[in-house]
């Protein structure tokens, strides 16, 4: 999302004797920290809350600002954060109108060969937990990730046991191994991610479908143009910021 945004300070600049000019480079460096405060922590957080369904503070938080000279602020989403996914990644796709971010899980699906590369997990919120904004928890998504780590997905996981349709690893789901839901006859399970519990043969199995699989990657509408929006907000905030650090800077 790097982009640089500029605005003129000439007008004010050609009110100025020569002694005022001397404070120019203090006030510029008041009025550009803020500027990026404001842009970061006030206007962007608002605009969030405006277009996202519920965004968590997690995401409302991660655009951060630095001063870096007197007339330059550079602002950042956060990116490499560790666990979870990274601000920076998963909100660009929004910003322009492109296929949705993939996600740890998505791509630890792809790269331990369980999913074929086109399948895209999509979470069914009814069998899930979900946090305070309405979306799967992470520790559901640990769970399944760390249930489908043994080669066959089937590792135990407390008294659940996870594993995908298709596997493509080898003696893996597609190898043969099928379950069928409670109650049915001859339809065998869909694509999916699954979580169960009890046994098959004692005719107690508790089948929960946790993720579906899309075959195409999630299209994201352009619904938060970020540089467009904080260009704006630049051009109509950054003369009258100036123009107050410069009057204490004048004192």
């Amino acid at each position: 999302m790097a982009q640089t945004i500029t605005h003129n300070i000439d007008a004010v600049l050609k009110e100025l004797d020569l002694y005022a000019r001397t404070k120019v480079p203090k006030a510029a460096r008041v009025a550009i920290g803020r500027l990026g405060y404001d842009v970061a922590k006030v206007f962007v957080p608002q605009l969030m809350n405006e277009v996202f369904d519920r965004p968590n503070a997690f995401t409302i938080k991660s655009l951060n600002y630095k001063v870096v000279s007197n007339y330059e602020v550079q602002l950042d989403f956060r990116k490499d954060v560790g666990k979870g996914n990274d601000p920076a990644r998963y909100l660009y796709p929004s910003t322009v109108g492109a296929p949705a971010y993939e996600t740890k899980f998505s791509r630890y699906l792809h790269a331990a060969g369980i999913a074929p590369p086109s399948y895209y997990p999509i979470p069914v919120k009814g069998n899930l937990k979900l946090n305070a904004f309405g979306k799967a928890s992470q520790g559901e998504y640990t769970k399944a990730w760390n249930g489908l780590q043994s080669r066959y997905g089937m590792k135990s996981k407390g008294a659940y046991r996870y594993f995908s349709v298709p596997d493509m690893r080898p003696g893996g789901q597609s190898g043969g191994l099928r379950f069928r839901s409670v109650g049915a006859r001859r339809n065998p399970l869909g694509n999916g991610i699954y979580r169960v519990k009890g046994s098959k043969e004692k005719g107690t199995l508790d089948l929960q479908l946790l993720f579906t699989y899309a075959k195409s990657k999630p299209q994201t509408p352009n619904i938060f143009p970020y540089q467009e929006l904080v260009a704006r907000a630049v051009e109509k905030r950054a003369e009258g910021t100036f123009r107050r650090a410069f009057k204490q800077a004048l004192k």
